[in-house]
């Protein structure tokens, strides 16, 4: 897969701390097959997010994501606009040298809008 970029825009469903975040620009760099699906994406976030989760005790800066499409039919690529897509912020950061997806790593916290920067990204 060669990478390319994803602005987020909007959370459908999420933390509040994620919409006062926005827009978040991440790069694609890897597809990640999962025991329930193999069209997983793992992103690298441009600018790291926060994230905070009080009934958890966490306040973690996050510098992946993985991606999915939320609707069958539906993929995660270059071509991709203001498309559903489900979020679950990376936890171990080991997870960008693995081959197949593990959940243990991830937390899912989001469903959110994204849209693909263009197939070449020549203006960034």
């Amino acid at each position: 897969m060669k990478a390319f970029k994803i602005e987020i825009t909007e959370v459908e469903k999420g933390p509040k701390e994620l919409d006062l975040q926005l827009p978040i620009v991440v790069e694609a760099v890897k597809e990640l097959p999962g025991k329930d699906r193999s069209d997983y994406i793992l992103a690298k976030i441009e600018t790291p997010i926060f994230w905070v989760d009080k009934k958890k005790e966490i306040n973690k800066e996050i510098e992946f994501m993985v991606l999915c499409a939320k609707y069958k039919g539906q993929h995660v690529n270059y071509e991709m606009k203001n498309m559903s897509v489900a979020v679950a912020y990376v936890i171990d950061n080991s997870l960008a040298d693995d081959a197949i997806l593990n959940l243990k790593k991830c937390e899912y916290v989001a469903i959110v809008k994204a849209t693909s920067k263009g197939k070449w990204n020549l203006f960034g």
